[in-house]
């Protein structure tokens, strides 16, 4: 292996940022599902009658039941999953990251690169 090359400090902080934006930005649309289907719960669960829930009180049992998948292939495609969302977060925090460096690049022009102005 390889050992990783040190970066200078400017590198090292602009990832570390990246990485925080985009677990605050995770953070948030993960939150903000989970309170938008918390509250469609509560509403279903205000509007449901005992009529209602007896008459399809098979459909209620089954749901909690399960779909009747082995856990092996649940186990698999939790694997997967956490792969893909690993690779997305990756992804967004190498997106963020180029995003700061433009930034970055513009408000510091001693970094600029290219041959220096004529004065």
């Amino acid at each position: 292996m390889n050992p990783a090359r040190p970066q200078p400090d400017g590198i090292t902080a602009r990832k570390i940022v990246a990485r925080v934006i985009v677990a605050l930005l995770f953070g948030l649309v993960i939150g903000y599902a989970i309170g938008l289907s918390v509250e469609a719960d509560a509403v279903r669960g205000r509007a449901l009658t005992m009529k209602e829930y007896i008459a399809d009180f098979e459909g209620y049992r089954n749901h909690l039941m399960g779909n009747g998948n082995p856990i092996w292939a649940m186990i698999v495609a939790g694997v997967i999953l956490m792969v893909l969302v690993f690779a997305i977060y990756e992804l967004l925090v190498w997106l963020v990251d180029k995003l700061l460096r433009a930034v970055d690049r513009r408000m510091n022009p001693v970094d600029q690169p290219g041959t220096p102005p004529p004065w």
